[in-house]
């Protein structure tokens, strides 16, 4: 787990408010009212406060402060570190926390370390609210969690009505997919399920509405595959495996789309000659050569900003009322190399 407030070796003794305010020449409780961002000190003497502190290296020991609050303002954020989406989302709700007094603590999701676990520690650390980009925790799960203290949940829609999230627009994404393919000349399209990923359902309902209001339901498919490239790739074998590939593909994600292009490149498929293929996220590694995936794009950093706004709404005991709201985001499609007409 890090947070933003950085560390320093156990040997070496850290400047204190006490030095900051006697560098200064000002009182201890007006450098305090200088960090806090509180009214009561002179736009000079907040300049000259902070220019001490940098000078000094003074870095606010927020683990005290948050200790000694009444309620802390950290925003604990659980993350994946096996996915770049949330490379970007973290990107932008650091742009989002930058002229804010509060201190993202962030806690990774990885191979060795559950999120139930990563969770923990943000609870250990008294964060005053949990932002968690696409949760895996059951229903249950996070509206008990939500019990206990404030979650905004990024990518992922929930049905507690004490989860706020903020999500993509899912139906808008496919409508624009299977619009771009349609208008190559494409009528058998395969969708690259994630049935147990974050939203999966929602994206894999999205397609079938799609496909439904255009009348394509007999010449399209729904694959399980899933988040990883691995599992796109298991999932690309087992349509080589069929003997019959669709003429385009969408994936559940770009991930998911790459795995399918590694096994394609290799079986001697082309793409997009034989097959078009379409990610989802539009994440740094659609852009990519040799890979230039076609992508609906989502808005990290819109995605980023209202988790933000809604998180610090929960802990203002001043803010608006505390009932629950969900945010839908819209997309767009980035047409680039993996997409054309459909083979003969």
């Amino acid at each position: 787990m890090t947070h933003t407030s950085g560390a320093h070796g156990a040997d070496v003794a850290r400047p204190t408010m006490r030095d900051v305010a006697r560098e200064a020449g000002v009182s201890q409780s007006l450098v305090s009212i200088v960090f806090r961002g509180a009214p009561g000190a002179s736009e000079a003497t907040r300049k000259k406060v902070m220019q001490v502190a940098d000078e000094l290296g003074y870095v606010r020991d927020e683990s005290a402060r948050s200790l000694r609050a009444a309620r802390s303002t950290n925003i604990g954020v659980v993350f994946e570190t096996r996915q770049p989406f949330h490379g970007e989302l973290l990107d932008g709700l650091y742009a989002a926390t930058a002229d804010l007094p509060n201190v993202l603590v962030l806690s990774a999701v990885s191979q060795a370390r559950d999120e139930d676990a990563a969770i923990r520690d943000l609870a250990s650390y008294r964060c005053g609210v949990l932002v968690l980009l696409g949760p895996h925790l059951s229903e249950e799960k996070l509206s008990a969690l939500a019990s206990t203290m404030p979650v905004v949940s990024i990518a992922r829609r929930s049905t507690s009505p004490d989860v706020d999230w903020v999500v993509s627009d899912d139906a808008q994404g496919m409508s624009l997919a299977i619009d771009h393919l349609m208008g190559l000349g494409h009528r058998d399209i395969t969708f690259l399920s994630g049935p147990d990923s974050p939203g999966g359902r929602e994206r894999e309902h999205a397609f079938e509405d799609a496909v439904e209001s255009r009348d394509l339901i007999g010449g399209v498919s729904i694959v399980p595959a899933g988040m990883s490239e691995d599992e796109g790739a298991a999932a690309a074998d087992r349509l080589l495996a069929s003997g019959t590939l669709p003429t385009a593909i969408i994936a559940f994600n770009d991930r998911c789309a790459a795995g399918v292009l590694d096994v394609f490149i290799r079986a001697g498929v082309r793409v997009p000659e034989d097959v078009s293929v379409i990610g989802f996220d539009d994440s740094p590694i659609a852009s990519r050569r040799p890979i230039s995936l076609t992508s609906v794009r989502q808005d990290p950093i819109s995605l980023a900003r209202f988790a933000t706004e809604r998180a610090v709404q929960r802990l203002s005991p001043h803010g608006p009322a505390s009932e629950p709201r969900g945010t839908i985001l819209p997309v767009s499609l980035t047409v680039r190399a993996t997409t054309g007409g459909p083979r003969a």
